[in-house]
């Protein structure tokens, strides 16, 4: 009786260690699975949320530039960037501060940095759009 219980002990380990072993795998494979989809659905919220933050150069002259929101969500002056015929400047004055931000529809005048005189080009970008105008 011995040989006919040894290889029913050795098929049922055998059905055993398989089916353990393909749980492993689904659930590693399901893990990886939620991971990238949760990943992939954050990028998409990110760009969605950047490309609601958009900015209008409404005038410039000299060193003063006055910005309109047209986006959806508030823009924070941290989050623009400003070009005076591609050369980096900085934006300031009362309400430029890196911790203020443009509400929708509202408009804001900021101290460029640089100068921007006739026919030079001043460029403000935003998350959502960058804007381009010669200065006057």
């Amino acid at each position: 009786m011995r040989k006919g219980i040894t290889p029913i002990i050795a098929i049922i380990l055998l059905l055993l260690i398989t089916i353990s072993m393909v749980g492993f795998a689904f659930v590693w494979f399901s893990r990886v699975a939620s991971i990238s989809a949760e990943r992939a659905e954050n990028q998409t919220v990110e760009q969605f949320a950047a490309q609601e933050k958009k900015i209008r150069i409404d005038n410039a002259k000299a060193t003063s530039v006055t910005l309109r929101n047209i986006g959806s969500r508030a823009v924070r002056i941290s989050e623009l960037a400003a070009f005076v015929d591609d050369v980096s400047t900085t934006l300031s004055g009362a309400g430029c501060t890196a911790a203020d931000a443009i509400s929708p529809g509202a408009t804001l005048s900021c101290t460029l940095g640089s100068s921007c005189d006739n026919p030079e080009k001043l460029k403000i970008t935003a998350p959502g759009n960058q804007d381009v105008v010669i200065c006057k």
